[in-house]
């Protein structure tokens, strides 16, 4: 029997280390078998709960967990499986979807400028 997974969420956090320095963490938040899946897709770790507010609280204790137990010169990154980066940019497509009918035609005009502006370059920030 297949387990369904309900993709709800894609969030992106910050995550600083003293003396190292600040990375950008992707996360996927499903609903699977009655409970909220959290998934660190750049570390692979996930953890759960019967809110997406205890998955997120849950995934901090995780995380940390994950770093205590790194090997010294063990990689950081440990990625999620493709399936999970998959629901991830498609729920972030689709917010971006619905973020993009709510802006005006100026809003437009001003990004579309903005960003032929930029020398060919564009930067897109979470």
């Amino acid at each position: 029997m297949d387990i369904q997974i309900e993709p709800k969420e894609a969030l992106t956090g910050f995550l600083e280390i003293f003396n190292v320095g600040k990375f950008r963490l992707d996360f996927l938040v499903t609903y699977e078998s009655g409970l909220f899946y959290i998934r660190c897709l750049d570390f692979g770790i996930m953890s759960c709960g019967e809110t997406i507010e205890e998955c997120m609280e849950n995934i901090r204790e995780s995380i940390s967990i994950y770093l205590e137990d790194l090997s010294e010169g063990e990689n950081l990154y440990k990625p999620s499986p493709t399936k999970y980066w998959q629901m991830f940019y498609r729920l972030r497509e689709e917010s971006e979807r619905q973020r993009e009918k709510k802006l005006s035609v100026q809003q437009k005009k001003a990004i579309q400028e903005s960003i032929s502006t930029q020398n060919g370059l564009v930067l897109q920030y979470a």
